[in-house]
Formats: C-alpha cells, structure tokens, sequence
C-alpha cells in the first residue's frame, strides 16, 4: 500500500483507501474512530472528538483549574481521572519526617464516591491539622514508604490499615507514587485499581507519577492563594476598621461661624494614611482650625493622627489665649514623648477672628495655604518664611506664630500633599502651579474651590484611584476686615501651567 507524500509543514496526509497516514514522511497506523480532515492551504489534522479519553480528559482539567482550594482541586481530580485510567481508590499519607514508616493518612476515598459527590474527607496538611490525626505504623503501607522510589504492587495478602484498606478492597494492582518537595517526599498517593493484572504498566506508573506530583503542585498554589485571599480579606477589614476610627475623628460637619463659609473634602486612598482636619471654639469668638498630615500609611499613621486629636482636644487654650505656636509646641513635646520611631506630622493651625478677619497661624513643615483674594481673585501662597520642623523630631522645636488680614471674600485653601503630589499616568507631579491655576479659574466660593480642584485632580491623573489621602479646608471671610492681606507675608503664586466631602457650613454675613 501507498500513501501520498505529504505538502512541506504539514501535520497529516491522508490516505485514500484508509488505515495508514504519512507523518512526517513514515507511514503511521491512524487510531481507531479518527478521520483526517482539511485543515488549511492542504494541512491535515486528526479529528480526535472521537477518541473516548480526550473529553473526560478536558473536562476534569477544567474543573481542577476553576478550584479555589486543594480540596476542590483533589476532589474534582479523583472524580474525573477514573474516566481517564482505571483506578477505582485513593489514599493519602503523610510522612513522618526522621520517623522511617510512620505516616499520617490525610485521606482516603474511592473514586465513585467523589463522582458521586461523596467525598468523606478534607485535604489539609496543615501542622495544625496533622497534629489531630493519628500517627500510623502500617507494615505494608510502611514499607512501601521507607524510600522515594515509585512502585507498582500486586498479589498482596492485606493492608494493615482499617481506613485504606476499606477503600482499596477488592482491588488487584496499587501505584505508590511519592509527592516531592525538592529532596523530601512531601507526601504519598496511592492509586488502587480492580482492573486485571497487566491493566497498569509501568508506562502508567511514570504517567501518574508525573500527573500526581504536578497535582501536588497545584494543590499547594491552591492553599497559597487561598491563603493569601484570606489575608487580603483580613487586611481589608482592618483597612476598613481604621478608615472608619478616622472618619470618626474628623468633623460630623463643619461649625457655623459667624462671617465665614466653609467647605471641606476628604477622600481616602486605597491604605489608610494619616490626613486630619480639625475646628476648635476658642474664646473670644475665634475659631481654630487645623490641617495635618502624619508621614506614611497604615494603622501606623492612623494611630498618630488619633493621638494628635486626643493631645489638641485635651490643651487649655484658655491658658495661653489665641497663639497658634504655643498650641503646635504642645503637641510637639508630647508626640516627641511618645517615641513615634521616625514617623512625624506636618500641621498648619490657624486662629481665624471673625470679626477683624485676623488669621494667625503656625507652620509646622506643612504646605503652604493659598488665599484667593476676593478683591481681585489673586492667588497666593501663606508663606511667611517662619515654618517650623514637624511635629514629633524635636523635643525643643521651635514655632513662631504669624498674621494676615482677610479681606471681605477672601478664601483660603488648605490641602494635604496628597493633592500636589498626585501624579500623572506619565508621572509628572499635579504640583503647586496647576493647583494655583484651578484656583484662579474658581469664584473662590468654597464649595466651587472643592469642585474645581477636584476636576483638575482628575483631569491630570485620568482617575478616580489615589495613592494618597486627598484634604481640602475652604474657609471663606465674609466679614469687613482688611481690604488686602498683608502682603508681608504672601507669595505670588506661579502661574505656569474613598472619602467624603462635607457641606458648605455659612454663618451669618454682615458684609
């Protein structure tokens, strides 16, 4: 008999009168129920529908591939591979390590009962676990686990082990296949199978053993993923438990202050970080209003920012009058005193008159504000060169305070760098100059601030996802005062180019 040859780059050529295909030049034996079919430019394949293994085959690795745990990987396995090979049990044994012989059985189970959805056991190597099952001496199954070689056993009187021999009974022939982790055998599966002696070669024994130890690289990436979604899981509530000891801490609302409008915005990030914005009722009838930020992220600087609002709720400003620097001197000394192991605070606080429009205030490392004029919608840094070292380094540190006069309608903008240092999908930095450029193109009433900023935040970033912790304190002077800060103590600004937003709290207005 004579096939054609086959075209150059093809698979199969087939034969006219059948039986016999060229592959690779050689003639080959086609297998049964399989038919050559066109493939492309007169490439032929094997058309292997109807080969009876490829299907259980498919469907058993697309459910052991869809498990999210070992157990359901195992599970899906035993119940589909005895279509695929005549094995009709499983048993699974754990080693004891420097203990020749001694063994734990994890599990043991026949394959109908998997089929069937009748798994009577649960695959967990933890030590844990382990620990609770009974350690085992077997003299059959211990020999046949005193070394790292493979075996395939037949003619056996009995197994001396009650819960694998009542799923081997009945069987004729049992693959012993050792699950390795580098040098050690981490475990043992064993394949039993009622097939006739001769049904299982050794062929199939180098197969299993391949497969097994390939499942049991999957079963520990299963336990692995699992858990890490369950760490994730735990991180995320602890995430969402400091997230919410935050929003606890920061204003319900803003205070109704006579002559002043305020807004306020507080949008999170991903991982909790240390953003806080405070107001105080002084005497007097001032406000004092602060904005802070602790350095990094995490409980760690939720835990600061929570101590910061214990030690500025707890200091007598009855004592020292409206000095904004005595305030921050305070909480300095007390935070260098609790040891924040190189974590710091930058903080701007302010002692706001509504009356005169007198804004005192102390820098300690924070940005600099800007103020939005209503005279003439200048925008500028409040920056009097005075800024002192954050707070928590310097037990000694000092803090001077300094004044401007708010005009009627001027705004100032108080912002955490979350907001300048917000970068672009090419990594350029949002910065001082396109916050100062928003700014200008705003009324300066509050909540217009808080609207335009954030549009110009999404525009330069093209999302809604932070990297940091996002703060915005809009407060608007309606009162008489001054009709121009006092430009002693202000910069021009360049003109180059998950949280919440509070509402506009307004006091009455006499201007």
């Amino acid at each position: 008999m004579r096939g054609e040859k086959s075209a150059p780059g093809s698979l199969y050529a087939a034969v006219p009168d059948g039986g016999l295909t060229i592959v690779d030049g050689r003639f080959t034996a086609s297998p049964a129920g399989m038919t050559a079919r066109s493939y492309a430019l007169g490439v032929r394949y094997l058309d292997l529908s109807g080969e009876p293994s490829i299907q259980p085959l498919l469907h058993m690795l697309k459910s052991m591939t869809g498990g999210t745990s070992s157990r359901d990987v195992l599970s899906e396995f035993m119940g589909q591979y005895g279509r695929v090979r005549p094995i009709s049990a499983f048993a699974g044994l754990k080693p004891v390590p420097d203990d020749p012989g001694a063994y734990r059985v994890m599990y043991a189970v026949r394959v109908i009962d998997s089929v069937n959805g009748r798994v009577p056991h649960t695959r967990d190597d933890t030590p844990e676990a382990l620990a609770r099952l009974p350690l085992r001496r077997g003299v059959f199954l211990g020999r046949l686990i005193a070394d790292m070689q493979p075996k395939l056993v037949f003619g056996w009187d009995d197994i001396d082990d009650e819960q694998v021999r009542a799923v081997a009974e009945g069987s004729t022939s049992c693959m012993a296949l050792p699950i390795l982790r580098g040098d050690t055998v981490a475990e043992w599966t064993f394949a039993f199978s009622r097939a006739p002696e001769g049904a299982i070669q050794p062929r199939d024994v180098s197969q299993a053993l391949m497969v097994a130890n390939l499942l049991g690289a999957s079963n520990r990436h299963a336990d692995s993923l699992q858990e890490v979604r369950r760490l994730n899981s735990a991180l995320r509530e602890q995430f969402d438990s400091i997230a919410r000891v935050q929003q606890s801490l920061l204003p319900a609302r803003p205070p109704e202050i006579p002559e002043l409008e305020i807004a306020t915005s507080y949008l999170t990030s991903d991982e909790a970080g240390g953003d806080y914005y405070d107001f105080f009722a002084l005497p007097g009838g001032r406000w004092g209003v602060l904005i802070a930020d602790v350095s990094g992220h995490g409980a760690g600087a939720a835990t600061v920012m929570a101590m910061l609002h214990a030690i500025l709720h707890c200091y007598d400003h009855e004592a020292t009058g409206p000095d904004p620097a005595a305030v921050m001197r305070f909480a300095n000394r007390r935070l260098v005193a609790a040891n924040l192991e190189g974590m710091f605070v930058t903080a701007f606080f302010a002692v706001h008159d509504p009356v005169t429009g007198e804004f005192t205030y102390c820098n300690c490392g924070h940005n600099p504000p800007r103020l939005k004029r209503g005279l003439d919608g200048f925008v500028a840094a409040v920056d009097g060169g005075c800024a002192g070292v954050p707070l928590g380094i310097l037990a000694e540190a000092e803090y001077v305070s300094e004044s401007i006069l708010l005009g009627p309608m001027d705004t100032v903008i108080l912002y955490t760098d979350g907001i300048t240092e917000a970068f672009s999908p090419e990594m350029e930095m949002f910065g001082t100059a396109r916050l100062d450029a928003a700014l200008m193109d705003c009324t300066g009433q509050p909540d217009c601030v808080v609207e335009t900023v954030h549009k110009a935040l999404y525009a330069h970033r093209m999302s809604a996802t932070r990297d940091d912790d996002q703060t915005l304190v809009a407060l608007r002077h309606h009162g008489h005062g001054s009709k121009a800060a006092s430009l002693g103590v202000l910069r021009a600004a360049d003109s180059s180019p998950r949280g919440h937003t509070r509402p506009t709290a307004t006091g009455s207005s006499s201007g």
